[in-house]
Order: C-alpha cells, then structure tokens, then sequence
C-alpha cells in the first residue's frame, strides 16, 4: 500500500491577487470574488466571499498579492490537482472544486459523478490546490 503525506496547514492569514485597479486598504473588508478569483474590498455583489481585512494598502495590478488577516483561522489541505479540462487553475480561486480520487480533486463535477470537495483557495505548480474542504 502506498501512503501519502498529509498536506495540511491552519492560516489566519493568506496572501491574494488583488485585482487590477482594486484599491486596498488597511483595516477594511477584503472579499474573495468568485467570478475572477481574485480579491477585491466588499462592495454591492452577489460573487464575494468576505475573507477578512486588508493588512497593507495596495492599488492591484492583476498580479501584485495583498495581505489579508482572514475572519477565522480557515483549516486548508494541499490536494494534487487533475489534468487535461479538468486542471485547476490560479483564475479558479474561490471556486468549488470536487474529488477526482484519493489523491486530487477537479474543477467540474465530472457530469454529476463527484462529489464537491470544498472551496479553491489556491493554487501552486509544486504543491497542488490548496482546499477549504467541505463539511
């Protein structure tokens, strides 16, 4: 039997793609936006997530990453991510993703085959994706 190593880690804090003309400012409200997978202050929308506060104040370029202290300490696991369409993606940050096998998870729910796995929180070429797992 194979074993594997569990990834796991508990952040009060992360560091996120602020989007391009974003203004950050500290001590305000930083939302996850589900539909670009970046992080923006709260505003009027329907596609955010309230993460926490802004650590530093920062203009977003669409790459720079800005500090945010989360509400609650967020328990994530690094899974191996899928391949070929169902590749996870840095723009899919903030999204559901779903268990492809014991190892990894997927962006689609493979056709109503998958179960959702949790919720995209990033994403690394050396470590996988990085999930908020469901309950």
């Amino acid at each position: 039997m194979a074993e594997r190593k569990r990834r796991e880690a508990s952040w009060s804090r992360g560091d996120h793609v602020l989007a391009a003309g974003e203004v950050a400012e500290k001590g305000k409200m930083a939302c996850l936006d589900t539909s670009s997978g970046e992080v923006v202050a709260g505003q009027a929308s329907t596609t955010l997530i309230p993460l926490g506060y802004f650590d530093e104040n920062l203009v977003g370029d669409g790459v720079k990453k800005v500090a945010v202290s989360y509400f609650r300490e967020r328990v994530l696991h690094w899974w191996d991510n899928s391949s070929a369409a169902d590749e996870i993606g840095e723009g899919d940050v903030g999204s559901d993703c779903y268990i492809a096998s014991d190892t990894a998870v997927a962006l689609t729910d493979g056709g109503g085959t998958r179960s959702k796995a949790g919720r995209i929180m990033a994403v690394s070429a050396r470590y996988g994706v990085l999930v908020e797992m469901a309950d």
